[in-house]
C-alpha cells in the first residue's frame, strides 16, 4: 500500500525532515556539518518509519492536481465512513478555543463586577452581561437547594413556613446561558426562633 506526501503520518514526518533540512540552509553562519548531520538523521528516521509503516514517501505526479477529500457522510447514516476534512477539525478546535476564551473573559468580568465601586462601571458590566447571556442570581426568597446555592450562614426562622427558605443573598451568583458559573452564597432560615 502506498500513500503520497499528504498522508497524515508520512506527511508529518516528511514535513519534519524538510524543516530540519531548511534549518541547514537558514543558519546564517554558513555550512555547519553538525547541523547537516542532524538534518540527515531526521531524513533517515523519516525514511525508516515510512518503510516500517509500509508507506511510500514519493511525491504526487505533477500532472495530477491535489483534490479535496470526497464528502464524508454524517456518522450513523449507514454509509461508509471517510476521513474527517481538515477544515472541520480546525473549526472544531477553533470553537473549543473560542469557548475557553469566552469563559475566561466572563469570569474576569464577574470578578471586576464584584469589585466595582463605580455605579456607572457596575451598570455597564450588567448591560454587557445581559447582551451575552450572563445573568445574576439573587436567590432571596427561594427554597434552599444545595445543588444551586451555597450556604454561608443560617438565621432563626420566623415560623415553620420559613424553614429552608433563603433569608438573603450574601454574594450574588452568576449563570452563563443557563450554566452555573458561580453559586450564590446565601443565608438560610433554620429552626424556629424563641418567642417571648
Amino acid at each position: 500500500m502506498t500513500n503520497r506526501l499528504g498522508g497524515p503520518l508520512v506527511g508529518a514526518l516528511v514535513g519534519l525532515a524538510a524543516a530540519a533540512l531548511g534549518a541547514v540552509f537558514l543558519t546564517g553562519g554558513g555550512f555547519d556539518a553538525r547541523v547537516l548531520a542532524i538534518a540527515a538523521g531526521s531524513v533517515l528516521v523519516t525514511a525508516a518509519v515510512a518503510f516500517i509503516a509500509g508507506k511510500s514517501i514519493t511525491a504526487p505526479a505533477a500532472a495530477a492536481p491535489l483534490q479535496p477529500p470526497p464528502f464524508a457522510p454524517a456518522p450513523g447514516t449507514g454509509a461508509a465512513s471517510g476521513a474527517i476534512p481538515v477544515g472541520q477539525l480546525q473549526d472544531s478546535a477553533r470553537a473549543a478555543q473560542n469557548a475557553a476564551d469566552r469563559t475566561v473573559l466572563v469570569e474576569t468580568c464577574v470578578w471586576m463586577r464584584d469589585r466595582a465601586t463605580s455605579p456607572a462601571l457596575a451598570q455597564h458590566l450588567d448591560g454587557a452581561f445581559a447582551k451575552v447571556g450572563v445573568a445574576q442570581v439573587d436567590a432571596t426568597g427561594q427554597r434552599f437547594d444545595p445543588a444551586v446555592h451555597e450556604a454561608g450562614s443560617t438565621v432563626a426562622a420566623r415560623g415553620p413556613a420559613d424553614e429552608g427558605i433563603i433569608a438573603r443573598t450574601e454574594q450574588i451568583g452568576y449563570t452563563d446561558r443557563g450554566r452555573i458559573l458561580r453559586h450564590p452564597i446565601v443565608t438560610v432560615y433554620r429552626g424556629q426562633g424563641v418567642r417571648a
